[in-house]
């Protein structure tokens, strides 16, 4: 139990900072949570530190909000005047423990160390092993940086569950490429595998100078109905790749001049290796290929092969 020698009180969730989030390291309120609480109340105590006559949320900030939502007048909650290192700690594990903490969840208790805290650097590089985080995000200010990303990015990454190393390039990233994958994100939902790739393109983008023309086609792109993360992905990949995209294209062009006379063209992926694979289909009761008629023998034995079907 967290904080056992403090006593159990209902507090009216009037008097709560419930948008305090200061010591919020859990993922984004879940809808599952808001339901549970409508039906059965807050269960299990929330934590408050009292200070100066307000309280403000340490553990259980998602309670507290699906409570103010579901209209709960008050919750059950543990009241403290301080909050040590050793409480803030064994908060981060049973969370770590229980699924509950995103990555940038993971990220704010590195933040929380060196700003309330006042942690030394080897007992943040020991969390953030612990939490699986590399040793480049204990620096404060790449914490500062991926904590100050716009909230429609950091809720993407904690719901979506995004690892640690993609989110490193964000790091590297101007503001400008920040802001583009904002747009994308909000325009609509975006697969996870998609984002992966989209943002280490853009990172290789951002670097090869070529952001400008990268915004203004993807400007274009998100004004458009109906586009999905495929045609955001292709765009990009466009313009990081443009040798090879220009290649695919006139692939494209090839096996639709062949397809339309019959023959279909199996390239290999990314176009590696040194052989194509060519198709030309044969029917029973019609007429073959002139490529094959022009040969008896290979003609001869496609027959044969039709008359045993």
């Amino acid at each position: 139990m967290i904080c056992p020698d403090s006593c159990v009180a209902l507090i009216p969730i009037n008097e709560i900072e419930t948008d305090n989030d200061y010591f919020k390291i859990s993922k984004p309120l879940p809808q599952e949570l808001i339901r549970s609480v409508v039906q059965f109340g807050v269960i299990e105590p929330v934590l408050l530190l009292n200070q100066n006559e307000r309280y403000i949320p340490v553990y259980g900030h998602n309670r507290t909000a699906a409570a103010l939502e579901a209209g709960i007048k008050e919750i059950p909650a543990r009241v403290i005047t301080k909050i040590t290192l050793s409480d803030f700690l064994q908060i981060v594990r049973v969370k770590l423990y229980h699924n509950l903490l995103g990555t940038l969840g993971k990220i704010r208790c590195l933040h929380l160390l060196y700003e309330h805290f006042n942690a030394d650097k080897k007992l943040i590089t020991a969390i953030a092993r612990e939490l699986s985080l590399p040793v480049s995000l204990t620096e404060l200010k790449n914490i500062e940086s991926i904590i100050n990303l716009p909230l429609i990015i950091k809720n993407y990454i904690d719901t979506r569950a995004i690892a640690p190393k993609f989110v490193m390039p964000f790091l590297r990233l101007s503001e400008s490429s920040i802001d583009m994958l904002k747009k994308i994100i909000t325009a609509f939902q975006m697969r996870v595998n998609y984002f992966n790739t989209i943002v280490v393109m853009i990172e290789d983008i951002s670097r090869t100078g070529k952001e400008k023309i990268l915004s203004d086609n993807l400007e274009l792109l998100l004004m458009k109905n109906n586009v999905i993360d495929e045609d955001v992905y292709n765009c990009i990949y466009a313009i990081r790749y443009p040798q090879y995209t220009e290649y695919m294209r006139r692939v494209e062009n090839i096996k639709n001049k062949l397809n339309a006379v019959g023959i279909k063209v199996e390239i290999p992926a990314y176009l590696e290796g040194d052989s194509i694979n060519v198709v030309v289909e044969v029917r029973k009761n019609k007429p073959l290929h002139p490529l094959l008629e022009k040969d008896n023998t290979i003609s001869g034995l496609i027959k044969s092969i039709i008359e045993l079907i």
